[in-house]
C-alpha cells in the first residue's frame, strides 16, 4: 500500500511539474533567493577567511548531471544539494531518506579553501554509521607531477577526523584514467584507506563507458573490501541520461549473520538501471532506479528493488 501511495504522489509531482508554466515567477523568485543566499554566504565567509590566508579542473558532464559521489569528491563549486529518496526492496523494508550535501567555495583564497557539510539525514533510523553527518574544511592544492590533492579536517557525528585525498589524470589513447587515493584517521574508526581507479572511454558524443576499481581497508575491520563495476551512460536527450551498471562486490575475509565461518571472495552481484531527467527548472531533477542484486546473506536469491529520487540543486551550475 505504501508503495502505491508513494508512486501516486511521485507521478503526480512529475506530471504537475511538467504542466506548470515555466514562467512561474514565484518559484523562480524562491529559487533565486535560496541560490543567492548560498553564494552570498559563501562570499561573506570567503572575505572573512581570506584575511587570514593569502587549478580548477573541468568536471565530467555525466558526474555533474548525476551529482554522484565522484562529483562531490572533486567539485570546488558552491552549492546546496537536497535529495529526497525512497527505496523499496523485496528482501528488506522500504527506506526513506532526506540527504543534504553543501559546499561553500572561498574564492578570495584562490579557491583553495571550501567549507563542506554532507550526510545529513532526517530519518535517524536508517543512517548508516559509515555515512554520518560531516562538517569541516577542505584545502585544495596542486602538487608536483600534476597530482591534485585535497586535505580535510572536520567532525563526523561527535568524532573529529582528518583526511587526505590525492588523484591524477592520465590519457591513454581513447581512455581517461583517474586513480584516486584517500587516507583518513578518525578518533572513532582509527585509520581508513580507500583506492579508486576510474577508466573512462567516450564512445560517442552521447555515450560513455566507465570501468571502476575500488578497494578499502580499515584498522578495526578484518579483510579488504573491493568492488568492480562497469557503467554505460547514454545521453539520448539534452535533459535525459540513462545508465546501466554491473557491480561485483566482495571481501578478502568476512562472516555472515547466519554463520561465524570465515569466507572470502565476491559476495554480491548487482545490476542497476538508472534514468535521470531534468524537468521544469534547471535545478529540479527526478531519478528512477530499478535494480536486482544477489547477496550471499540472501543465499544468492534475487533481491528486487526500485528507488525514486528527487534532487533540488541550489548554487553554481555549469
Amino acid at each position: 500500500m505504501k508503495f502505491f501511495l508513494f508512486l501516486f504522489v511521485f507521478l503526480l509531482c512529475v506530471l504537475r511539474a511538467e504542466s506548470i508554466d515555466t514562467n512561474s515567477s514565484y518559484l523562480d523568485t524562491a529559487h533565486k533567493i535560496i541560490s543567492d543566499k548560498v553564494t552570498g554566504y559563501s562570499d561573506t565567509l570567503d572575505q572573512t577567511i581570506s584575511k587570514l590566508f593569502t587549478g580548477k579542473k573541468a568536471q565530467n558532464s555525466y558526474d555533474d548531471f548525476f551529482k554522484n559521489e565522484k562529483y562531490f569528491n572533486e567539485t570546488e563549486k558552491s552549492f546546496v544539494s537536497v535529495n529526497l529518496n525512497t527505496q523499496f526492496q523485496s528482501k528488506y523494508k522500504e527506506k526513506s531518506t532526506l540527504n543534504i550535501n553543501a559546499n561553500i567555495a572561498l574564492k578570495r583564497t584562490n579557491q583553495k579553501l571550501n567549507l563542506f557539510i554532507s550526510g545529513i539525514n532526517e530519518n535517524k533510523n536508517i543512517i548508516d554509521k559509515n555515512a554520518a553527518t560531516e562538517l569541516g574544511l577542505n584545502y585544495f592544492r596542486s602538487d608536483s607531477y600534476e597530482i591534485q590533492s585535497r586535505y580535510s579536517i572536520g567532525i563526523r557525528g561527535f568524532y573529529p577526523f582528518v583526511r587526505a585525498r590525492y588523484y591524477k589524470v592520465f590519457i591513454a589513447k581513447n581512455w581517461k584514467i583517474e586513480p584516486m587515493q584517500i587516507f583518513e584517521y578518525s578518533s572513532k574508526e582509527s585509520f581508513t584507506e580507500r583506492t579508486f581507479i576510474y577508466f573512462d572511454n567516450t564512445l560517442t558524443d552521447r555515450s560513455l563507458l566507465r570501468l571502476t576499481l575500488h578497494r578499502e581497508t580499515k584498522t578495526k575491520v578484518k579483510g579488504m573490501d573491493y568492488d568492480i563495476s562497469a557503467q554505460y551512460y547514454w545521453n539520448f536527450n539534452k535533459k535525459n541520461i540513462l545508465s546501466i551498471s554491473e557491480i561485483f562486490s566482495g571481501n578478502t575475509e568476512y562472516t555472515t549473520e547466519q554463520s561465524s565461518k570465515k569466507y572470502s571472495g565476491i559476495n554480491n552481484y548487482a545490476t542497476v538501471l538508472t534514468f535521470r531527467k531534468n524537468i521544469w527548472k534547471k535545478w529540479f531533477f527526478y531519478q528512477i532506479s530499478p535494480s536486482v542484486n544477489f547477496h550471499k546473506e540472501n543465499s544468492y536469491k534475487a533481491n528486487y528493488a526500485i528507488a525514486f529520487l528527487i534532487n533540488l540543486y541550489f548554487g553554481d551550475f555549469d
